[in-house]
């Protein structure tokens, strides 16, 4: 006869269960944290100072490697999806062992009737949690982990504490159940107030790892996922932590910007509102024709302390869907316009970029740069030839000799006026842009390879890195200097000096030249409308996109009123 592991379990947990010491014990050390209704300090964070510029010599510079040959101006293919499974949830720091362990209290028969009711009535996230539990019951020998005989440990109550003061942490303290017991309580009540106490547990660091909604469900054009960590994992560090409390508060972002972010919407819920101020620029132009020319922008008005508690809101749970950001990386924030390349925690160099426009977003996802392209050939994408090209060759006018476009078909050139553009569909066609002073590349672009086939690079249209709202581009970046960018980027991981990268991209080098970097520089395009200064003082963005609005009403449960946009063909 085969018995499941729960049969298993009661019939072996029934007796002593002297291995394991998992009675309460004195957390002498310190409290869980603040009592509830307290902003509870900010976890200290070490910062990695910044080699002083001449302190370390450079790395010797390592020579350029060449692309192989590919059509002029083709993409190689993006990567494949990484796998996107749970991780294991960082370790905790273990109880202390009493010197003489009491005797295991266990409630094998009550915790598996809990779940055999839970079986058909949960799904989802809750079916994975309740999967979750049956294991880790299960290897306790169905010892409980936060009840006794009495009630509750008082290891129990800190962690009923900490869940009950996470509206101080953005989430919403109601979308966690908690357990009651009253005096005397039977197995039975035990072993649901254990079960309802971990299940709370799990919920809690869901939720804090950005589980609430999916951002990828709000629009296609946000390309983040909850940073989860597998529920088994986390139970488990959660009942061996000496302080559950502060564990599971441990497992919100630990980005800075995130506390910072946390501690000012703690003040405008307490009605206090501290908001830089805008700097506001004169337009070098207007921005369209008649009704859509751009008027004179003015500085927003002060939000009132809910609308900025709000915003404040959407911005920390945008860092719940960060992944790690690395040591070095590049950040994009399209609300700013803003390129940094960070270091250490330290930006080492800034810059202004045109993002996509309003209906040619500019995705917001994080991959890797693998490549820096001088002198690059720009492949005309799909979108591009059916909507801007094709109709004028089709009324006979040679759209693509006025735009400096040369056209392929079974990898040579040819004459677009032998093609009967009346029948013959532009896309089937390979139309790219030779290197040039018109190139709408510029010098250099900068290559993360992504599923949105998305890039940063340079342009001639300089003027528009003048404007104060720069969405102009079909849904790539274009960097006001690249130049420093390649610098910067190739010092970084060639010991590259500046006049290196010059020569590279000097008139008359070698065109198409592809450096391929020897590591994944991390690139981070992100959508973040409220930032928080040293000095306390909030700096807000306009919400172009109206991905702040989408994320709110996925937070508030209501999705389902997204109109979802489309999502354009890829582009510069």
């Amino acid at each position: 006869m085969r018995y499941s592991p729960f049969v298993l379990a009661g019939i072996l947990g029934l007796g002593a269960f002297a291995g394991a010491a998992l009675a309460a014990a004195p957390e002498a050390a310190a409290p869980d944290a603040t009592p509830v209704g307290q902003v509870a300090p900010a976890t200290p964070v070490v910062a990695t100072a910044v080699a002083t510029p001449g302190a370390t010599p450079a790395a010797p510079e390592k020579p350029a490697t060449a692309a192989e040959p590919v059509a002029p101006g083709a993409e190689p293919p993006a990567p494949q999806k990484v796998d996107e499974t749970p991780v294991a949830a960082p370790a905790a720091a273990a109880e202390p062992a009493t010197a003489t362990p009491p005797p295991a209290f266990a409630l094998a028969t009550e915790l598996t009737d809990r779940f055999a009711r839970d079986a058909a009535r949960l799904a989802g996230s809750a079916r994975e949690d309740r999967k979750a539990l049956e294991g880790f019951y299960a290897a306790r020998q169905m010892v409980p982990a936060w009840v006794d005989e009495t009630g509750f440990s008082d290891r129990a109550k800190r962690l009923m504490k900490a869940i009950a003061r996470a509206d101080e942490y953005g989430l919403e303290a109601s979308a966690f159940r908690l357990p009651k017991l009253g005096v005397g309580p039977s197995r039975a009540d035990l072993a649901d107030a254990d079960v309802t106490l971990s299940t709370a547990a799990l919920t809690y660091v869901r939720h804090a790892r950005g589980g609430r909604t999916d951002p990828a469900s709000l629009t296609k054009f946000l390309d983040r996922r909850a940073q989860l960590l597998d529920p088994t994992s986390v139970i488990t560090e959660v009942a061996r932590a000496g302080a559950p409390g502060r564990y599971i508060e441990s497992l919100h972002p630990r980005h800075p910007q995130f506390e910072k972010l946390r501690q000012a919407y703690l003040a405008a819920r307490a009605g206090v509102v501290s908001v830089a101020e805008t700097k506001v620029e004169e337009p070098a132009r207007p921005v369209g024709r008649g009704k859509q020319a751009a008027v004179k922008p003015r500085a927003p008005e002060a939000p009132s302390a809910a609308a900025l508690a709000k915003k404040l809101l959407v911005n920390m749970e945008q860092w719940r869907w960060m992944p790690d950001m690395g040591q070095f990386h590049v950040w994009v924030n399209i609300p700013e316009y803003t390129l940094r390349v960070m270091k250490a925690g330290h930006a080492v160099h800034t810059e202004r970029i045109v993002s996509g426009k309003v209906d040619a977003q500019t995705p917001i996802f994080s991959e890797d740069m693998r490549e820096v392209i001088f002198h690059p050939f720009w492949g005309v994408p799909d979108g591009i030839k059916k909507n801007e090209l094709q109709p004028g060759l089709a009324r006979g006018y040679n759209t693509l000799a006025k735009n400096g476009l040369r056209i392929q078909s079974g990898g040579r050139d040819i004459d677009p006026t032998t093609v009967d553009w009346q029948t013959a569909d532009l896309r089937r066609f390979h139309v790219y842009q030779p290197p040039g002073a018109a190139n709408v590349l510029g010098v250099v672009k900068f290559r993360f390879p992504n599923k949105h086939d998305v890039y940063m690079h340079d342009t001639p249209s300089k003027s528009l890195f003048n404007e104060q709202v720069r969405a102009f581009s079909h849904g790539c970046m274009r960097v006001r200097d690249p130049l420093k960018l390649a610098e910067v980027v190739l010092a970084e991981d060639r010991g590259m000096t500046p006049d290196k990268v010059r020569a590279l991209a000097a008139p008359g080098s070698l065109p198409n030249n592809q450096i391929n970097l020897t590591r994944k520089i991390p690139v981070h395009i992100t959508y973040f409308t409220a930032w928080v200064d040293d000095d306390g003082k909030v700096r807000t963005f306009n919400d172009i996109y109206g991905h702040e609005t989408r994320i709110a009403l996925g937070l508030e449960g209501k999705a389902h009123l997204i109109v979802q946009p489309k999502e354009p063909g890829p582009a510069a």
